[in-house]
């Protein structure tokens, strides 16, 4: 069996030309990977996650499991730090992914940095491809997060998006996230700025059809009251929250998601069977800040995967139209399964799109 080893710059190149029929292929087969995990018993072979930390490191260790490969991927994160004149910053996560048959066989290691990036934005494009309205989009970050959730945004729903505004402590990152999206490509109609101090952040949430954010932040991103009020509530949104991995961290105010997941609250109407929608149940009741603190247990999350399931088979009264024009909040902290499905994908790309480097033996 031919051992494959994928370089960043590889995993780049393969993920960059990816067309919109491409993306959509890959989102299907990684939504029913998703489903497998939900519905058919793939949970119980999933490892825990391990973390280490050795002073100012962290080192993360994802084992996975599926019915046709085995692997781990292993990141580390480092303290940021700020870098000396003229000198550029250093990443502050690294990731390897390494992935084997059933039986144990490696079949490749791929630089998973961009990786963690595409399949963390893709699980949140998942429901957002359903959306009825993607006019405004508001982002929270300018990482590489925040980068993907734009670029497969305007891949898949390009010609129903005016406007995308980029919330970020550091203006010059953001402006350096602008450029490199309009290096790739963006469409004419589409407006591309970043929040001016002093701008109002209320009317932006307000304003926004969709909210995207990816801020390892311990604060909220922006306050409850900003849509618990009435001309808030006039319209609804779909708001992805990824950034925050620990119990420490949080974007969404808690508050907010306990308004959400109160069945007799100002958004009962909005929302289906008050449901907070997660990529893991439970890797968001050991890692997801904001819904630890806003008591919402296993009964009140809704999974991507049992999402699905029940889209091609009952297909619940009002579920449909909550994923299209309801008010709907999805949290993700990521787990192992999400790096095999993309992960094993990219090597076959590879081979079509000529990339990577093979050994026929390992």
């Amino acid at each position: 069996m031919t051992f494959t080893i994928l370089s960043d710059s590889d995993v780049k190149s393969i993920l960059s030309s990816l067309s919109q029929s491409d993306v959509s292929h890959v989102a299907d087969l990684f939504i029913q990977s998703l489903v497998q995990y939900s519905c058919y018993n793939e949970a119980q072979y999933q490892p825990e996650r391990a973390v280490i930390k050795r002073g100012d490191q962290s080192s993360v260790f994802m084992p996975a499991t599926t019915p046709h490969h085995i692997g781990v991927k292993i990141v580390g994160i480092s303290q940021a730090k700020p870098p000396s004149l003229n000198e550029k910053p250093k990443p502050g996560i690294q990731a390897t992914l390494a992935i084997c048959d059933t039986e144990g066989k490696a079949v490749g290691v791929l630089n998973a940095a961009e990786i963690t990036a595409f399949r963390t934005a893709l699980g949140s494009i998942l429901l957002y491809r359903l959306r009825k309205r993607t006019a405004n989009i508001v982002v929270f970050g300018a990482g590489a997060q925040a980068r993907w959730h734009i670029r497969l945004a305007l891949i898949l729903r390009g010609a129903d998006i005016e406007n995308i505004t980029i919330v970020n402590r550091s203006k010059a990152r953001a402006d350096e996230l602008i450029a490199g999206l309009k290096e790739t490509g963006v469409p004419s109609h589409v407006q591309l700025h970043v929040r001016e101090e002093g701008e109002s952040l209320e009317d932006l949430v307000v304003d926004a059809d969709v909210i995207f954010c990816g801020v390892p932040s311990t604060t909220p991103l922006f306050p409850a009251k900003f849509l618990t009020g009435e001309k808030a509530r006039a319209k609804t949104r779909y708001i992805a929250a990824i950034g925050s991995y620990r119990l420490d961290m949080q974007e969404i105010d808690p508050e907010l998601l306990k308004s959400i997941a109160d069945p007799a609250g100002v958004f009962k109407e909005q929302v289906w069977q008050s449901k907070v929608v997660v990529d893991s149940a439970e890797g968001c009741l050991a890692e997801a800040g904001e819904l630890d603190r806003a008591e919402i247990r296993r009964e009140g999350m809704l999974e991507v995967g049992k999402i699905q399931d029940l889209r091609s088979s009952e297909s619940p009264e009002g579920l449909e139209q909550w994923l299209a024009d309801g008010f709907v909040v999805y949290k993700s902290v990521g787990f192992g399964i999400m790096d095999i499905a993309i992960g094993s994908k990219l090597l076959e790309l590879a081979k079509e799109k000529g990339r990577g480097v093979y050994l026929d033996d390992f």
